[in-house]
C-alpha cells in the first residue's frame, strides 16, 4: 500500500514535468521555428551545441506549462504555494533535462528527430527529479525508478498522438 501511495504522490509531483515536456511542440505550432537556444553555435566537435529544435520559446513554454499545472494542482489540493513551486521547479527541470538529452544526442552525432530510446523518454523526467530534489522536494528513489516505465509509456503514447495530430514531424 505504501508503494501505491508513494507512486501517486510522485506522479502528482512530476505531472507538471510531463506537461512541460509536451509544451514546446505546441509552442512551435504557435511561434514557428523560434529562437535556437544555442544561437547556431557549434561545440568543439563541430556539431551544433543543441540544434535547431531547442528554442527559447519552447523552453519558456515548458516552464510556464509546468507552473500552470502546478497551480491547478495547488487549487485542487488546497496548497497553492507547495504545488505551484513544485510545478515551476518540475518545469525548469524537465526543460533542462531535455536540453541535456539533446546535447548528448548531438555529441553522439545524432540528428534532430533521430530516436534515442530511453534518453528521449527519460531525460526530462530525470531533470525534473533532480531539480525537485535540489528544491527540497523529497521522494523515494525506488518509487522514482518504479514510475519510470509508466513515464516511458506515457511519453511514447503522447508523442504518437502529437504525430497523428501533425504537431510533431516524427512519432517518437
Amino acid at each position: 500500500m505504501a508503494l501505491a501511495e508513494d507512486l501517486i504522490k510522485l506522479l502528482l509531483l512530476v505531472l507538471p514535468a510531463l506537461a512541460a515536456n509536451g509544451a514546446p511542440v505546441v509552442a512551435r505550432r504557435i511561434y514557428g521555428r523560434g529562437t535556437p537556444l544555442d544561437m547556431g553555435r557549434k561545440w568543439i566537435d563541430g556539431r551544433r551545441v543543441l540544434g535547431e529544435g531547442k528554442t527559447l520559446e519552447g523552453f519558456v513554454a515548458g516552464v510556464l506549462t509546468g507552473l500552470l499545472v502546478g497551480i491547478i494542482e495547488g487549487v485542487l489540493f488546497s496548497d497553492l504555494y507547495w504545488f505551484a513551486r513544485a510545478g515551476l521547479l518540475a518545469g525548469i527541470g524537465a526543460m533542462i533535462g531535455d536540453l541535456i538529452g539533446s546535447f548528448i544526442k548531438r555529441r553522439l552525432g545524432m540528428e534532430r528527430g533521430d530516436p534515442a530510446p530511453l534518453l528521449d523518454q527519460l531525460d526530462f523526467y530525470i531533470g525534473a527529479l533532480v531539480v525537485l530534489y535540489i528544491g527540497g522536494y523529497r521522494y523515494n528513489l525506488v518509487t522514482a525508478v518504479v514510475l519510470a516505465p509508466l513515464v516511458v509509456i506515457l511519453h511514447i503514447m503522447t508523442n504518437r498522438l502529437a504525430y497523428k495530430a501533425s504537431l510533431k514531424e516524427v512519432p517518437h
